[in-house]
């Protein structure tokens, strides 16, 4: 079963319309108000207002604003929507957005960050992940991940349909799982059965 709720550093990367701001609503409902998401295209509609912050724009004083109080909140899960933009590759981080990327973990924040460009998430950031969602992604972003998961897994990216995706956990690297997630009843929700990829081909 795929719990994406142990992850403490969490990438969430894919095409637009791929499914992944549905499944981070789904792990967004999992932690009550216990929760700040970095808004910034108005997609959070259903979650009370305290647990979002629409920035003005992408200013990364702005960001650098909302880690500061982060910093001082603690115990959260914070939810970073198009994160290339403030957490990016050559983006230059303020201190507390630095130390919340760094140090957050210690002081029980989360970040879940969702991007369409993983290539251009910082690698500070990313080198502490311990998991990445990979619904399908894009050309430019397969020349990357290629590179973590292998020509074989990438093929499967590729080939993923709309909801679904590969979860791949840092510290399991031989168990790439598949999951789907599924839009029936009151919410979403991530369907039970999922496969793992590394046994499925050693049994062929």
């Amino acid at each position: 079963m795929i719990d994406l709720s142990d992850c403490n550093r969490l990438t969430i990367c894919g095409l637009p319309g791929t499914g992944k701001t549905y499944l981070t609503k789904h792990i967004c409902s999992l932690y009550g108000e216990n929760l700040l998401i970095y808004d910034p295209l108005n997609q959070y509609t259903t979650f009370p207002d305290k647990c979002r912050y629409i920035p003005a724009s992408d200013s990364l004083a702005e960001f650098e604003a909302v880690c500061t109080s982060l910093c001082a909140r603690k115990q959260v899960v914070f939810v970073v929507e198009e994160c290339e933009r403030y957490i990016g590759q050559g983006k230059p981080m303020g201190p507390n957005a630095f130390d919340l990327i760094n140090r957050g973990r210690n002081w029980g924040i989360y970040i879940v960050a969702v991007t369409r460009r993983i290539q251009r998430l910082s690698k500070d950031f990313f080198d502490l992940c311990q998991g990445v969602v990979f619904f399908k992604c894009g050309l430019q972003s397969r020349r990357y991940i290629e590179e973590m998961v292998g020509k074989e897994h990438l093929q499967h990216i590729n080939s993923l349909e709309k909801y679904q995706f590969l979860f791949y956990q840092v510290e399991e690297p031989e168990e790439i799982k598949m999951g789907r997630l599924k839009l029936s009843g009151v919410r979403e929700h991530i369907e039970e059965q999922t496969t793992t990829l590394a046994k499925e081909e050693e049994e062929d």
